[in-house]
């Protein structure tokens, strides 16, 4: 199975980017509108970026 992409876009004034989670993604592990993530980022043995999202618990902050 290939593995699934996504485009940055941005946004009207302002440098913030946006990546969309597919929606296949998004309804397999119920991500919902308002749902927040941590961010890091790292460099591979390649040194490409690699950003990871860790969503986190609405309740108390914490990650799944």
């Amino acid at each position: 199975m290939p593995k699934k992409t996504v485009g940055v876009r941005g946004r009207d004034g302002t440098s913030t980017k946006d990546i969309s989670i597919p929606a296949g993604i998004a309804r397999e592990h119920d991500i919902e509108i308002g749902d927040e993530f941590a961010i890091d980022t790292a460099r591979d043995e390649n040194g490409r970026l690699v950003v990871r999202y860790t969503r986190l618990d609405e309740a108390n902050g914490n990650s799944e």
